[in-house]
């Protein structure tokens, strides 16, 4: 049975988001390319060939996490007898590093950077001002619909992961953004962003941070990243940032509790005289 039949099961039966999918496609593809049996001697010589190479341990437990998933889809449709990837140690995951987040300075910096007198500059500026506003993945802005977007009610429709779904409030501001991109006869199925896809809006991403001065390789997580670290600084409850994130467990949003500690260390020993 083909890895075909294992991602048409992921998307039918368990309603898995297409980003996730291709990761899939991606690590069993480079499984495939080996030509190692699918055997536990085979999956334990490739493991070990990816830590030889210097793969991070993260990296590789995925990979390890992504073939039992599918030999537990081949024991169950009677191709394997088993899952040979039970009993293969998973590697051991390097402590997790902070997540980068961009002060408020910082984040008024960049957002005046875009030009908002032409077309690019204005979907470069409401793009930022929802990254940051709303917390959302750069995959999720790029799905976004023009019926997803509810002045009225100051809220966003944002389909995350497993097409969950989930209502995020918005300042009107950022609704004022929105609306200068809005055509005359828009759709409630056409998008916000029209046709410019993921890698487009990376790019502006990129550029905008670039030119603030901001880093040389920054990416669209540092807006949600310094979503969630800003709202927990102010007191929002961390159920709360769970939510508006689309996090499916709290462990995931409690990382950014780690984040806020470490800028009060940073503050305390900048400030205090005694630090």
């Amino acid at each position: 049975m083909s890895v075909e039949s294992f991602l048409a099961y992921l998307r039918a039966e368990r309603g898995l988001a297409e980003n996730t999918l291709l990761a899939y496609q991606r690590d069993l593809a480079q499984w495939e390319s080996t030509g190692l049996p699918l055997t536990s001697s085979g999956i334990e010589q490739y493991l070990a060939q990816l830590q030889r190479q210097g793969r991070a341990g993260a990296s590789v437990a995925r990979k390890r996490a992504a073939l039992s998933s599918y030999c537990r889809f081949l024991a169950r449709e009677g191709v394997l007898e088993s899952n040979p990837v039970l009993g293969i140690d998973t590697p051991t995951r390097p402590e997790r590093k902070l997540p980068h987040t961009l002060t408020t300075e910082q984040l008024l910096a960049l957002l005046r950077v875009p030009d908002r007198t032409t077309p690019q500059g204005q979907r470069d500026a409401a793009l930022l001002e929802l990254l940051y506003a709303g917390g959302l993945r750069l995959s999720e802005a790029v799905g976004l619909c023009w019926g997803d977007v509810s002045e009225e009610r100051g809220t966003l429709l944002v389909r995350g992961k497993g097409d969950k779904e989930r209502q995020v409030p918005l300042a009107a501001v950022v609704f004022e953004s929105l609306a200068r991109l809005r055509p005359e006869r828009a759709k409630p199925t056409d998008r916000v962003f029209g046709g410019a896809g993921r890698t487009t809006l990376w790019r502006a991403v990129k550029d905008n941070v670039m030119a603030a001065g901001l880093g040389d390789r920054p990416s669209p997580h540092w807006l949600r990243h310094s979503f969630a670290t800003h709202l927990l600084n102010h007191g929002a409850d961390l159920r709360v940032i769970q939510e508006l994130l689309g996090h499916a467990r709290i462990a995931t949003t409690q990382i950014y509790t780690h984040v806020a500690t470490e800028n009060l260390r940073r503050a305390y020993r900048a400030s205090h005289p005694r630090a």
